[in-house]
């Protein structure tokens, strides 16, 4: 800023006023500034201006899984709600793996952030309470009871209770729950499983798997090929394992939905296709987006709400599931 205001005969103080667009400074002084910047090479150093304010006006995003289309439809939300804030974002991959996330979230706190945006955090929250070292944080599809951290999520034992109501109304009985690992602190899908089978009176059959294709087709062939009664009916996790238990369920011969109809969860593109119409649980992953960096923004403005849970999960019936073999359509009572 000095070579700028020397070769522009100008005082340092008018530089600054200058890369700040202050309109307190003449059109003539400001193009006499703007064209020895431009001769110099002078760019502002905009992170130092922000850490002097105490601001670096960025956020910092962690998505559990790139591979999962679920978190580009959360950070698509993220992103329209935080466009004309004055905000960038900064993207990090977590992962399963508790310490990967856990350095993560260390280093977007030490670069300073302003706040947290976490999609899909796998750790315990007296570890986040000590990870975020008071940066205000906002986790997504998760409660985590901790302080500093806000949640917004989804009534997932809701949405769980839509799927498998569905598949009791379609004549289904031997219903099955590709549930997430047990390490994972992500149980409403699986108790709303639970609660629905407690209230028909039927068995229930749980297989726990990693929340991936290869995990979903891994844990089908698995149950496959210990003999136990094929189930007519199976409730995912996510679309991903769906889609791997439909793989699975193909290589060993069986048709979905004559056979066995399946129901994924987040109604992703991946369910939306024409070429796999999978029934799906769609809980608004973008609007849990918005409402996250909106809660984020407002709590860095010092406006406070407490954690929301967005409006209730809906379930898109496409052609993955269908009446129970042996059951006709006709003869179904109304749901």
């Amino acid at each position: 800023m000095e070579d700028v205001a020397r070769e522009a005969s100008v005082s340092r103080a008018l530089v600054s006023l200058v890369m700040r667009d202050s309109p307190k400074v003449s059109a003539a002084k400001r193009s006499a500034v703007l064209k020895a910047a431009a001769q110099l090479g002078y760019s502002p150093n905009r992170l130092a201006s922000r850490l002097a304010s105490h601001r670096t006006r960025t956020l910092g995003v962690l998505l559990l899984d790139l591979h999962n289309p679920v978190f580009a439809d959360i950070y698509d939300g993220i992103a329209r709600r935080a466009s004309g804030s004055g905000n960038q974002l900064m993207v990090a991959v977590g992962s399963a793996d508790t310490r990967i996330e856990a350095d993560a979230i260390s280093s977007f706190v030490d670069l300073r952030v302003d706040g947290l945006l976490l999609a899909g955090y796998t750790g315990s929250p007296e570890d986040l309470r000590r990870l975020i070292r008071g940066t205000p944080t906002v986790v997504i599809t998760r409660k985590v009871q901790a302080d500093g951290v806000e949640s917004v999520l989804a009534d997932d034992v809701k949405g769980a209770e839509t799927a498998v109501e569905h598949l009791y109304a379609l004549g289904h009985r031997r219903i099955a729950h590709l549930s997430r690992p047990e390490r994972i602190e992500y149980p409403g899908r699986w108790r709303g499983y639970l609660n629905v089978m407690a209230r028909h009176r039927l068995e229930p059959v749980v297989l726990p798997g990693e929340m991936t294709w290869q995990g979903g087709r891994q844990t089908m062939s698995d149950y496959l090929a210990t003999g136990y009664p094929v189930p007519t009916g199976i409730f995912t996790h996510n679309d991903l394992a769906a889609l791997g238990v439909i793989e699975a369920l193909s290589e060993r011969g069986l048709r979905v939905p004559e056979d066995v109809s399946v129901v994924g969860y987040d109604n992703t593109e991946l369910a939306q296709s024409p070429l796999v119409g999978m029934t799906s649980v769609d809980h608004n992953s973008g609007l849990l987006g918005e409402i996250s960096a909106g809660l984020l923004l407002d709590r860095l403005a010092g406006h406070n709400h407490p954690s929301q849970l967005v409006p209730e999960p809906t379930l898109i019936v496409r052609r993955t599931t269908a009446a129970a073999p042996g059951v006709k359509q006709g003869s179904l009572p109304a749901p």
